[in-house]
């Protein structure tokens, strides 16, 4: 959010998984573009590598759970992951 804005993270415990809500208030993610943010190398940014988000939905696959984005242009977007939840005591 090169302008500032709002940034949210929200946890909740939905039946047997962890959900993590992180969400912006920057300028979204084009619709077009959308398909392609887990692929590697993709990236928009001048100096990206493109490799962030498909390194973070690997890790979060090997665990597992899952990964899913929503985003409108110039409203943000929210990313929510998934994650079993295994009770430890």
């Amino acid at each position: 959010m090169t302008n500032g804005g709002i940034l949210a993270v929200k946890i909740f415990l939905i039946e047997k998984y962890i959900e993590i809500q992180i969400s912006d208030t920057g300028s979204g993610i084009d619709k077009k573009d959308l398909p392609h943010i887990f692929e590697p190398f993709f990236s928009k940014k001048e100096k990206g590598t493109g490799l962030g988000l498909s390194v973070t939905q690997s890790i979060i696959d090997d665990h597992g759970g899952k990964i899913r984005v929503s985003s409108e242009m110039g409203k943000g977007t929210t990313f929510k992951i998934m994650l079993p939840f295994r009770e430890t005591i």
